[in-house]
């Protein structure tokens, strides 16, 4: 299974992707914009990450976390429709918002992305190369 997060857009209001799975887009992303990965401000660093499921204390549920980014830890999948719900994490969606820069319909991807997703985990692979940068919106 091949993993890609797509970013495709950053500004202020964050930082837009989808994520592919095995070469067909399934959801949409929101992350923090960059701000060299600081922890809870930033999102991470492009580059391959493996990760692994785990019981997250703070959602009370299963996630998948990324391991090995550098200077970060606990970097989850989970769920959320805004820039203030990520946490340096990553949002799952299933569009994104018409009127307001956010996700929609995140709980429903999350639980598809969970029941997908192999329960050894993954390596997901981040790319970067923006296609839209600096606008407001998509």
């Amino acid at each position: 299974m091949h993993i890609l997060l797509q970013r495709l857009t950053t500004s202020e209001h964050g930082t837009f992707g989808v994520l592919i799975v095995d070469n067909q887009p399934c959801f949409v992303t929101l992350e923090l914009p960059w701000k060299n990965n600081q922890s809870n401000v930033s999102c991470i660093p492009p580059g391959l990450y493996h990760t692994t499921k785990m019981y997250s204390s703070k959602f009370l549920k299963e996630v998948f976390v990324l391991h090995d980014v550098p200077g970060r830890d606990m970097i989850e999948f989970h769920i959320g429709n805004r820039i203030i719900d990520t946490h340096g994490c990553i949002l799952l969606g299933m569009e994104y918002g018409l009127t307001d820069p956010s996700i929609v319909n995140s709980r429903i991807a999350f639980l598809d992305f969970m029941a997908i997703m192999p329960s050894e985990g993954f390596t997901l692979t981040i790319n970067d190369t923006i296609v839209k940068e600096g606008v407001s919106w998509i």
